[in-house]
């Protein structure tokens, strides 16, 4: 799946329905496999009735892309000789005036 995209995508397998147990139609083992073997960097199984996992998903996605996030900040600054700082700079991105 990754082969035809940048290197640096994150790619999240989610299942929903996680409530209806018994009406199944993919054995988690199978989707851990499918994770696996296509290298995708989480997966997850929810439930939007119960909320089950919800914040979890979120927080754990913000995680992976903020850990990536500061790898490339490391990177960059290397490449620039700019001093690190302790956290990475979050401004807001000024929107473009129209026409």
């Amino acid at each position: 799946m990754k082969s035809n995209a940048s290197p640096d995508i994150k790619i999240f397998l989610i299942g929903n329905k996680a409530d209806l147990e018994d009406q199944r139609k993919v054995p988690r083992e199978k989707a851990e496999s499918l994770k696996n073997d296509y290298e995708l960097d989480l997966f997850m199984e929810t439930s939007a009735k119960t909320g089950l996992n919800a914040q979890e998903l979120f927080a754990e996605a913000a995680k992976l892309l903020f850990q990536d996030y500061c790898k490339y900040k490391v990177i960059k600054s290397k490449k620039e000789g700019e001093q690190l700082k302790a956290e990475p700079n979050f401004e807001p991105q000024k929107k473009k005036a129209c026409c």
